[in-house]
């Protein structure tokens, strides 16, 4: 699993890109696999037409009741090709040999401390050195112990180096990240006079080089703005763009802890008007951290040294690990909310409204993230795109930047164009008909399918004068599988806006991505998870659909989608029950989740993702040291059991001995437990047996082992 605490920002040479002269990316180790690298490039840049042309064009007209402007370009994320990729390699096999140098002496660390508790394993200081230098390892127990066996007094703290390093730059593998969730955005003055349509975030594919289309339609002013800023001259940028993905990682070696007071919230933003908010939103988010509204608190228990990061990749990794305190409030949010709640999104007043309302139903939380847990993480590439001039020259430019006089007769027609975003297949759309009418003489139907997402234009209708540049549409959404209801849009009047954008995932379909968080360490816990969710809405006259699905380490999950031809205003619930590999089961709903007292065991969300977390994600090693009285003894029986009333779960391991020497009176157990959280405390309790002496005699033991010792022994 892609880890942060192994980084390294690539730059290589090349002229590949347009308005380029570097290809940028950052290369993250992955938790178990030494040889694997996941690359996240940090540059959007054009997509080309050919080796010289950005996919790119701006249109601006004028006439005597209208004026604007029309701008539509295309950007992507580029994955390294064969030749960037052996570059990268190359990098990555000189520059990374600190970083794993760091690592191999915090192994050392370790199996000296080690050897050190298992020398005088009731010395609960040892004990806890131990404990520490594991979790700065980012190691687990199992993977620990190899080394533990390699280790070579003799040697120094470099001598793992062999085994964290890649056997070879040809042997390393070079990966995409699993990104669980995607989007893109302009960054642009957010002037309402500027736009005749605000433009909204997009939902790149999360795969490939991510393609994005943005369009932009605007108003006079906004169109004689935007034409010198996309312009440019043939130095300065252009708009701005930004990529926000989430992934699932493997926190390193710190522990984040994130909290938010809803009362507090409620006090800070009475203060804020929607003005004062988009003048400078930044300024208010500070404003709700320094009042107390939210907290994020990063403890690293590493030096920059110690990791071998230098001062500014250590910065940055820090950085890093706030920002994604930041996002998970949001998401918590969000989720009790069905709101967008991050604190960029408030490009209007209404949305502003809503967010103000949102508040009065959010309720506080705190969370802590421990070492070495699984969660979800942000990465945002970002960049100000070239200008266009920078990359065709001024002589060019009037390829790509045309004016029209609405006056001229030449022009007295429209031909209204129609948009889909890319994910059709996504929500299991057959097709979408849209009707456009502009008399009953000029009227066109167009269709889309998921073979064909192209835009599409009708055909040209020549204005009248009574009539003007307005017409109607409407659109429906046809849906494939069972209980699916079409989406019918009804009339829509365009008194102005040829350039229609239809986003399908506001078409009247129920849609969840679901993603797990147990890979791999979980599923050495569980068997699989059977995932339940439901959705209904009766006042709509919408049926109850369920659907149950197992999920394994073979099986991902699939989305729950239905489609049910009408807003959707209810939120999804869901449950999830583990079957653990030693037959026991629970079914675990995170501590944040919002639950209903009428089902319980759900969790609800009013957003678009379920996220199934490892129940069981923190593997505790108990050392369990054995001091018979008795003379003879034959067998030592021993089970520990760890149990868990919330859940009603519990997991037994047991120990048979029947060696007797020093070290077989010395035995380990490791245990998966839950996150520890308040009111989820685990009881743990063992019962063991000892038989000696000719006649088959035996004396039972039971008792109780305290939280916060990992060290029992058991006295007969």
């Amino acid at each position: 699993m892609l880890t942060t605490a192994l980084q390294q920002s690539i730059k290589i040479p090349t002229d590949k890109y347009l308005g380029e002269t570097e290809y940028i990316c950052t290369c993250y180790g992955d938790s178990l696999d030494k040889n694997t690298y996941y690359v996240v490039p940090e540059i959007p840049v054009f997509v080309a037409r050919d080796a010289n042309s950005p996919s790119f064009m701006f249109y601006k007209y004028r006439g005597e009741d209208m004026q604007g402007g029309y701008a539509q370009f295309t950007v992507m994320l580029p994955l390294p090709p064969d030749d960037l990729q052996a570059k990268i390699r190359a990098e990555l096999f000189g520059n990374i040999q600190g970083q794993l140098t760091a690592k191999s002496t915090l192994i050392v660390t370790y199996v000296k401390a080690e050897q050190a508790s298992a020398a005088d394993p009731e010395n609960q200081t040892k004990k806890a050195a131990m404990d520490a230098a594991l979790k700065n390892t980012g190691l687990d127990t199992d993977q620990a112990s190899k080394f533990v066996s390699l280790y070579d007094s003799s040697k120094g703290n470099d001598q793992f180096l062999p085994e964290l390093m890649p056997e070879e730059a040809q042997k390393i593998k070079l990966l995409q990240p699993n990104y669980t969730s995607a989007q893109a955005t302009l960054i642009l003055d957010d002037n309402e006079k500027f736009y005749r349509q605000i433009p909204t975030p997009l939902s790149p594919s999360g795969l490939g080089d991510n393609r994005t289309v943005f369009g932009l339609t605007l108003t006079g002013e906004g169109a004689t703005l935007f034409e010198n800023v996309l312009a440019g001259t043939d130095k300065n940028s252009s708009v701005g763009v930004r990529f926000n993905f989430n992934l699932d990682a493997s926190l390193p070696a710190a522990k984040v802890t994130v909290s938010y007071d809803s009362e507090i919230t409620k006090s800070v933003t009475q203060t804020i008007s929607y003005h004062t908010w988009s003048a400078d939103e930044k300024k208010i988010e500070r404003e709700y951290i320094e009042k107390g509204a939210i907290k994020i608190d990063v403890q690293v228990g590493l030096t920059a040294a110690e990791m071998g990061m230098t001062a500014d990749q250590y910065i940055k990794w820090k950085e890093g690990l706030t920002a994604w305190g930041q996002k998970q409030v949001e998401q918590i949010l969000s989720s009790q909310t069905g709101l967008d709640m991050s604190l960029d999104m408030l490009n209007d007043a209404g949305n502003f409204g809503k967010f103000q309302e949102s508040l009065k139903q959010t309720k506080s939380f705190t969370r802590v993230y421990d070492e070495n847990s699984v969660v979800s993480f942000a990465i945002a590439p970002q960049t100000q795109l070239p200008s266009i001039q920078s990359i065709v020259g001024e002589a060019n430019l009037k390829d790509y930047f045309k004016e029209y006089d609405l006056n001229d007769p030449f022009y007295q027609f429209i031909q209204p164009e129609f948009y889909v975003t890319q994910d059709l297949a996504t929500y299991n759309i057959a097709n979408i008909v849209v009707t456009a009418i502009y008399d009953k003489d000029n009227q066109s139907t167009l269709q889309f399918n998921p073979k064909d997402m192209d835009p599409k234009k009708t055909d040209k209708w020549f204005i009248k004068p009574e009539l003007g540049r307005a017409f109607k549409y409407s659109y429906t959404v046809n849906f494939s599988g069972t209980q699916a209801k079409p989406y019918h849009s009804g009339d829509i009047q365009s008194d102005r806006d040829l350039i229609i954008s239809i986003n399908t995932a506001q078409c009247g379909v129920v849609y969840a991505d679901i993603s797990t968080l147990l890979d791999p360490l979980g599923w050495k816990v569980f068997s699989q998870v059977v995932v339940k969710t439901r959705y209904s809405d009766p006042d709509k006259g919408v049926d109850l659909k369920t659907t149950s699905q197992v999920i394994s380490e073979s099986a991902p999950p699939k989305p729950f989608i239905y489609p049910i031809g009408t807003t959707v205003d209810k939120p999804i619930y869901y449950s999830a029950d583990y079957y653990a590999i030693n037959g026991d089961s629970l079914t675990y709903i995170p501590n944040g989740v919002e639950t209903s007292p009428q089902l319980p065991g759900y969790g609800l969300t009013q957003g678009n993702q379920i996220l199934i977390p490892n129940a069981l994600p923190k593997a505790q090693k108990y050392t369990v040291i054995f001091q018979p009285t008795q003379k003879d003894v034959t067998l030592i029986t021993y089970e520990m059991t760890v149990k868990y009333p919330k859940w009603d779960f519990s997991e037994s391991q047991s120990i048979a001995i029947t060696e007797f020497d020093s070290k077989s009176m010395t035995q380990y157990l490791t245990f998966n437990l839950m996150q520890a959280e308040a009111g989820n405390e685990p009881e743990i309790s063992y019962v063991s047996t000892v038989y000696f002496g000719d006649k088959g005699e035996e004396k039972t033991k039971t008792d109780k082992v305290s939280n916060t010792t990992t060290i029992v022994v058991v006295k007969f």
